[in-house]
This record gives C-alpha cells, structure tokens and sequence, in this order.
C-alpha cells in the first residue's frame, strides 16, 4: 500500500514537472515575442525621426544587434507575425534606415550649400549693382552724345557689351542655382528650414530683383537694332527654362508659407520681361525689313511674323510664276540676300533660342526661297537670238547665190 501511495506521488510530481516545463517553454518562446515586437517598434521609431547621419550611422548598427540576437528565434518570431517573417521585417528596416542616412547626407550637402549662397549673394549683388550702374550710365551718355554719331554709335557698342556680360554673369548664376536645386525634392526640404532663416535675402528674392533689373533695363533701351531685341528674348527663354526646372523646389523651400504665391510672384515678373522684350521687338523687325525694301504684313508675335514672312514669299512666287521679269528677279536677290546674311546669319541663334523662329520653320522657308529662286529667274532668250542670227545667216547665203547666178546683160 505504502509502496503504491509512494509511487503516485512520484507520478503526480513528474507531471507537474513536466507541465512546468510546458508551460515555462510557452511563457518562454511568449518572452522571445513580446521583446522582439517591443524592440522592432523602437527601432522603427527612431528610424523615422530620425535626423542626423549620426543617428542613422548608430540605429542600422543596432538593427545589426537586433538581427544577430533573434536570428536564432526566427520560427518562433515567424509564427507570432505570419505572414510576415523576421528576415523581411529585418530587412524592411535596415532599407528605411540606409534610404535615410542617404537623404540626410544630401540634405547635409545641400545645408552647406546653401551657407555658401550667403557670401555669394553679397558678392553677386554688388557685381550686379555695378553692371547695372555702368548701364545707366552708357544710356545717358547715349542720349547725350546724339549730336556727335560717331561718338554715340561707339557708346551703344559698348552698351551692347555690357548686356552681354550681364547675361553672362545672370546665366552662370543660374546654372549653380540648377546644379544646386533641381534634385531637390520634397522629402530633403524639411531638413533645410534653419539654413533657410539665415538668408534673409534668399534666392528666390534675388532672383525678383534680377527680374526687376532686366525689365527696367528693356524699357530704357533705345537706339538697339533687332539683334540686340532678339538676344534679350533668347536671355529670357534661358532664364524660363531654368525657373521652370527648379521654380516649384525653389519657392518651397525658401518660402514654404507661401510657396504657390512665391512661385507666380516670379512667373508674372518673367510673363512682364517678355512683354517689354517683344512690345520694341517687333517694330525693331518691322523697320529693319522696312529699311530693306521688305514689306511683310503686320506681326505682333513669333506665330504672326512667321505667317508674315512665309505670305511674302508665297506671294512673290506667284507673281514670279506669272510675269518672269527683271524687276521680279530683283526682288528675289534682295530678299534672298537679307535673309540669308542678315536673318540667318546674325540673327538666326537667337531666333530659335528665343523662340521667334524655329528650324523647321527656317528651313520650311529655304525650302520655298529656292521655289522662289527658280520662278524669279528670267527664262533665257539666248536660243530665241541664236535663232533669228540663223535665219539672217540663211537669207543672206540665199540671197547671195541668187545674185551670183543671174545672168550678165
């Protein structure tokens, strides 16, 4: 009896020994579980607000540790988070934390960058000041020296001059401006709003007062002949173009209260530069053709002054088609002449770079000068004479051998 009681308590004991083991393994593997999710969620955390190139360069050696202590676990992690599994929740991390230490690496780039910009803007506004100065100046001296032609046609060379060396001086700034803003995107700007309140004369404002200069500028122009007009509108498409490509990442970032209206700020300052251009382009190239004997109808724009040429041509070709005269043939030459030399060749670049012209359009009107060329040449009377000289030539034999054979009386 003793021996039976004995040996159920044994019983009794082992099992309890082996429940308390069951359940301490499923306390255990619960453990394993609950820390790897408590873990995970802080790194995942920290990843996301993360900052610095230092704090991400710390959490990715921490997802190091926390791969390298849990591995062992993996299947009893995987069973917990089905259908995700521990490598691709280690992996997904891993990926956000480098992508950040990434972005923050270009956002500590761009801050210096844009640190730079501050001894820069002095130095560009100064250099532009002066060139603007030097401007004004040319032009009253322009106006002064209207009595002496010689004296006044070397000023506005030199007035020329200096507008080129602006435009120089604008494009070079703008191409740092596009190596510097056109990656930006929005997940970099954030990073960057300490630096933006030390320029409290950013980009953006300089690039109004740039604005402002060139559309003063084109309204006290004078005396400038169409080259120079056109040279100011293939400025102005460079200038579009870049605003275009960096504009929108420009305003949020250096006025992200108000970046829409900082953004159409610049656009109506570009639409009224462009209206000043082209309100003295057009009557410069009116009067330049004027002066060549050329009469094009009225054009106010690049689409009307393509159709007033390509109507001069068209007309000229069926005039010539018609008539084939001296006179029609005079007029091919001299506009022949003032398009090739003039039109093309000292205007052609800025034509197409200002949009006033492009190739197609230009060789679309190659295509009918040389129609016109064919028409306009006066059909040669060469044979016509030729032919009449041989009816003389016969007549005269004819008559000739008539006189020998008559008879003496």
């Amino acid at each position: 009896m003793k021996s039976h009681i004995k040996f159920s308590i044994l019983s009794t004991i082992a099992f309890l020994l082996i429940a308390s083991s069951a359940v301490f393994a499923q306390q255990s593997d619960f453990q394993i579980q609950r820390d790897f999710r408590a873990a995970y969620s802080d790194l995942s955390e920290r990843v996301e607000s993360a900052s610095t190139i230092e704090e991400f360069a710390a959490l990715e050696e921490e997802i190091e540790a926390l791969e390298a202590r849990y591995s062992e676990h993996s299947s009893i992690i995987n069973s917990a988070i089905y259908p995700e599994t521990f490598s691709n929740r280690v992996r997904f991390i891993r990926n956000e934390a480098e992508q950040g230490r990434l972005n923050a690496e270009r956002v500590e780039q761009l801050n210096e960058e844009i640190s730079g910009l501050e001894s820069e803007r002095d130095q560009f506004r100064e250099r532009l000041s002066e060139m603007d100065a030097e401007s004004s100046e040319l032009r009253e001296e322009i106006e002064r020296s209207s009595a002496n032609e010689r004296r006044q046609a070397a000023l506005i060379r030199q007035y020329r001059q200096n507008i080129e060396q602006r435009d120089l001086f604008v494009m070079d700034f703008l191409e740092e401006l596009l190596t510097k803003y056109e990656i930006y995107d929005a997940s970099m700007i954030d990073g960057t709003e300490g630096e933006q309140e030390r320029l409290d004369d950013n980009p953006l404002q300089l690039i109004s007062t740039i604005l402002s200069e060139y559309i003063n500028s084109v309204d006290q122009a004078s005396d400038l002949e169409p080259t120079d007009y056109l040279g100011m509108r293939a400025q102005h498409a460079y200038f579009d173009d870049i605003w275009d490509r960096i504009g929108e990442n420009l305003a949020n970032t250096f006025a992200p209260n108000e970046p829409v209206q900082a953004e159409q700020g610049i656009n109506d300052q570009l639409s009224a530069w462009q209206a000043s251009i082209d309100n003295k382009l057009w009557n410069s190239l009116t009067t330049a053709f004027n002066q060549n004997n050329i009469q094009l109808d009225t054009f106010t724009d690049a689409e009307t002054f393509n159709t007033a040429v390509n109507r001069y041509i068209d007309d000229a070709i069926a005039v010539s088609q018609e008539a084939n005269t001296e006179e029609d043939y005079e007029v091919f030459r001299n506009f022949n002449s003032f398009w090739n030399n003039t039109v093309k060749a000292d205007w052609g670049d800025n034509m197409t770079q200002g949009n006033v012209l492009t190739q197609s359009q230009i060789a679309s009107i190659d295509i009918k000068m040389t129609q016109w060329g064919g028409a306009a040449t006066p059909t040669s009377n060469l044979m016509f004479i030729l032919f009449l000289i041989s009816i003389a030539v016969i007549i005269g034999l004819v008559v000739l051998l008539i006189t020998k054979k008559e008879p003496k009386k």
